[in-house]
């Protein structure tokens, strides 16, 4: 029980704070007027300034859907680790390994394009979400052998 708890905290952890992360983005993006983050790693004010205003447009609207889709993978995240995985249905460890590792393995493949700027942060995030996942998975199967 306790390996399942420190898991769910782990990865309410996780998402809570890609959480944060996208919808900052979304509200730097929509409601404030900015640009994507990913912009100012790779080119100066001046030269996003100087961008023809249609390939910044789909930039930003790609970091609005990008960011929004994080947003809801995360809050989905959060309500299935404190109902069904809590809970121990069999499918929710699967899903959440099945849709989490892909999309934490494509941050490093995205950072990579971007020159590895966020390298640490994706260790970390990293470390926290295997941390979740594995803290899980003992907990599932201990639960699964006290009830055999």
């Amino acid at each position: 029980m306790r390996a399942m708890k420190a898991g769910a905290v782990c990865l309410s952890l996780w998402s809570g704070l890609n959480l944060l992360l996208a919808a900052g983005i979304l509200v730097g993006i929509t409601l404030g007027g900015r640009n994507a983050p990913a912009l100012s790693i790779l080119f100066t004010d001046a030269a996003i300034q100087a961008m023809d205003p249609k390939a910044l447009a789909t930039i930003n609207g790609l970091a609005v859907f990008g960011n929004a889709c994080a947003a809801g993978l995360c809050l989905l995240t959060l309500v299935i680790t404190w109902t069904a995985l809590a809970a121990r249905a069999r499918w929710a460890f699967w899903a959440l390994v099945a849709a989490l590792a892909p999309v934490q393995a494509l941050g490093f493949a995205s950072d990579g394009i971007l020159g590895h700027h966020n390298l640490i942060a994706n260790v970390v995030s990293s470390v926290i979400l295997l941390a979740g996942l594995s803290l899980s998975d003992v907990g599932r199967r201990q639960g699964r052998a006290a009830r055999a």
